[in-house]
């Protein structure tokens, strides 16, 4: 009998803290307070919780991203990591190193990396690849094999890729 009681004793203890909106509302009318500025402060209470939830789910997104880019993983979803993984298998992945920054590319499935981290293709078309991370702009040209890397749109250096 003890045991069946305790787990309902430390429910009951735990939600005492616990009110509802309609019970805040009752308490804030109590103290002479009008309604429309009890609800007023109902309003910004629950705006203040839901940003607070919404700041704490993009730290954690962050720390997240920063946590795979130190790993050289992008952060995907499990599934579409899976098929990216099948895919990588069987592309062909370029690698240089210009002026001390890394570059790996794989053109086949359109994923450009840069200092190991993901790098966005912002321009494709029959003859080359480009793919920019902040001030570095990487361009993959596909009939001489060639890759040029950009630092604010000045040429650093060429590789063979």
């Amino acid at each position: 009998m003890m045991i069946r009681t305790l787990p309902t004793l430390v429910i009951a203890i735990l939600l005492t803290g616990c009110t509802s909106t309609a019970s805040r509302m009752a308490e804030c009318e109590a103290q002479d307070v009008s309604e429309d500025t009890c609800y007023l402060a109902e309003q910004n209470r629950q705006t203040a919780i839901y940003a607070a939830a919404e700041k704490q789910a993009l730290e954690n997104a962050a720390r997240q991203y920063a946590q795979s880019a130190r790993l050289g993983v992008p952060a995907f979803t499990p599934l579409r990591q899976a098929v990216q993984h099948a895919q990588a298998a069987k592309s062909k992945t370029l690698q240089a190193r210009i002026a001390g920054i890394d570059i790996k590319i794989s053109p086949d499935i359109k994923q450009g990396y840069i200092e190991q981290t993901a790098a966005a293709l912002t321009e494709e078309n029959p003859y080359a690849q480009v793919y920019q991370k902040g001030v570095f702009t990487a361009i993959w040209y596909r009939q001489k094999h060639k890759i040029v890397l950009l630092r604010d749109g000045q040429i650093v250096g060429t590789a063979k890729g």
